[in-house]
């Protein structure tokens, strides 16, 4: 009798919990839904940053998804944080030089040395 009472009440305590979320959104839902979205007077400046480590065959896509954002070019701005040892780094180079020719933000960052995590970049604005 003693493990059937436990679970009813846990069940119990469960299905209380339940109840009081519910109850909850019902009572103060109106609250989250009168506010009308805003909209930015004017929008912030974004840094995309696209680490990579030996992915030749996935940064091509993966410049190409990131130069389609719909984002105002001189807000934008694309890194490439390159900590590759095989033949994706020369590839990348020449890839990002494309995109630069073309006008896109984008900036190429190469680390021959790869201590701490994967292409781990500060820079101070």
């Amino acid at each position: 009798m003693v493990p059937y009472f436990t679970v009813l009440l846990v069940l119990s305590c469960y299905g209380m919990h339940r109840y009081e979320m519910i109850r909850g959104y019902w009572k103060h839902r109106k609250k989250f839904t009168e506010v009308p979205p805003q909209r930015y007077e004017q929008l912030p400046r974004v840094t995309i940053q696209l680490p990579i480590f030996n992915e030749q065959y996935v940064v091509e896509r993966l410049i190409e998804a990131a130069s389609r954002m719909e984002y105002p070019r001189e807000l934008l701005e694309i890194q490439i944080l390159d900590d590759s040892t095989d033949e994706t780094h020369p590839f990348t180079q020449s890839l990002v030089a494309q995109y630069k020719a073309n006008g896109h933000p984008i900036e190429y960052i190469h680390r021959n040395n790869r201590q701490g995590y994967k292409a781990v970049l500060c820079k101070m604005a």
